[in-house]
């Protein structure tokens, strides 16, 4: 899966250092990362539970319930002991031990307090931005996370961090991570690989298999995009080849662009785009989202529109998302596109939308339209066929006039 990971980095060490631990999937990832299936856990029943108190109460107190005292106290001391670790690095702006960075995990994964959990993580992520930090204490981090439970949303910002504060050792370690993990891994990391080594991460991206570069590219748009948006911009111009031209990697950067930046700013950004297909993807991107989410100033800036250019692809990116909404409306905007080759495309997503939603109303306005049979066929899969004429209603006669 990757053609040069082996030679990025630093020397990896000791194999005990790079113990694999699973990554839980986040919201926000790209791919699964599942790990081994763990025990599930031990729930007793009602009744079960009744019957051993009685029993308790019965008999009095048994040898096992003072050996469970007695772990239930070890347990409590060790919480303390970790707790007490955990306030010791917080107060800390040295290198972290072993003991502390065990604790801040344990406090950053378990604590009651969502304040508290986010203080403990915040202090790992200023460690591990530290000129001090190694790579002993990343695998450290690593496997206490692991071992306590982390969440896939954790995971994503602790692997993130390790790619912009690390780069060299974070990438090293695409060559020895569990296959399994590879994807949900490299999702995670490479966006902050190429918030500070643009280079770097596209390097790797471009040694990736189509399959896997087609499910990570947004995060390493994300990543560019971080860096700085003319990155991210340079990237694609020079990766596209526009001879076999893909309009998907230029719409998924202007959606990452409206996330993080907003709309305006995405829709001022496409707009000094140099004229070609890369700008027209943009500017469609940026009104397909804008029509996702407020669809009727988004129509009210395409009616303030002169006709042109700009105009048609913006009606083409707001059709394609309005669709899913109102196919009908969809259908109607779309038939005012003035370049032909769009408004086929923009009018077959439409009717796809509108045939899912009413196909009777879909194939009436169809046949209304004009259309041609092939544009019917790629909307929704099937041969035309002209729907049944409406049967005129009986007419009913005329009462008579009373004699």
């Amino acid at each position: 899966m990757l053609a040069s990971g082996s030679r990025l980095g630093r020397s990896m060490g000791e194999s005990s250092d790079s113990e694999e631990v699973r990554i839980p999937v986040s919201g926000g990832g790209v791919a699964e990362s599942a790990g081994p299936e763990e025990n599930p856990a031990y729930i007793p029943l009602p009744g079960a539970l009744r019957k051993e108190e009685g029993a308790v109460a019965e008999n009095g107190p048994s040898r096992k319930s003072e050996v469970s005292t007695a772990r239930t106290r070890e347990l409590q001391a060790a919480r303390r002991s970790m707790a007490g670790a955990s306030s010791e690095a917080l107060q800390r702006r040295g290198p972290l031990n072993k003991e502390q960075i065990s604790g801040l995990v344990v406090q950053a994964v378990r604590a009651s307090s969502p304040v508290e959990r986010r203080r403990a993580f915040d202090r790992i992520l200023e460690e591990m931005s530290s000129p001090t930090f190694t790579r002993e204490q990343a695998f450290l981090m690593r496997s206490e996370m692991a071992r306590n439970g982390a969440d896939g949303k954790m995971w994503q910002l602790w692997d993130y961090a390790w790619g912009a504060n690390d780069p060299a050792t974070a990438l090293a370690h695409l060559s020895e991570i569990d296959p399994r993990y590879f994807e949900g891994f490299l999702g995670n990391m490479i966006p902050g690989v190429a918030s500070v080594d643009a280079q770097a991460a596209i390097d790797v991206f471009s040694g990736l298999n189509p399959e896997v570069q087609s499910r990570v590219r947004r995060r390493l748009l994300e990543g560019l995009i971080d860096n700085d948006v003319s990155v991210a911009t340079n990237y694609m111009y020079d990766s596209t080849d526009l001879q076999n031209y893909n309009w998907r990697p230029m719409d998924t950067l202007a959606r990452e662009l409206v996330r993080d930046q907003g709309l305006e700013t995405t829709l001022e950004w496409a707009n000094e785009l140099p004229e070609g297909p890369l700008r027209g993807s943009a500017w469609s991107a940026a009104y397909a989202h804008w029509g996702s989410r407020d669809p009727q100033r988004a129509i009210e800036s395409i009616m303030a529109m002169e006709p042109s250019v700009d105009r048609n692809l913006a009606i083409n990116g707001f059709t394609a998302a309005y669709a899913h909404e109102n196919g009908a409306t969809a259908v109607e905007w779309a038939s005012v596109i003035t370049e032909s080759g769009l408004r086929e495309g923009a009018l077959a997503r439409a009717f796809t939308q509108y045939h899912r939603q009413d196909p009777a109303a879909a194939a009436e306005t169809f046949q209304a339209m004009d259309l041609s049979r092939e544009l019917w066929q790629k909307a929704t899969g099937q041969p035309w066929q002209a729907p049944p004429p409406v049967a005129e209603a009986p007419r009913q006669p005329e009462p008579r006039g009373a004699d």
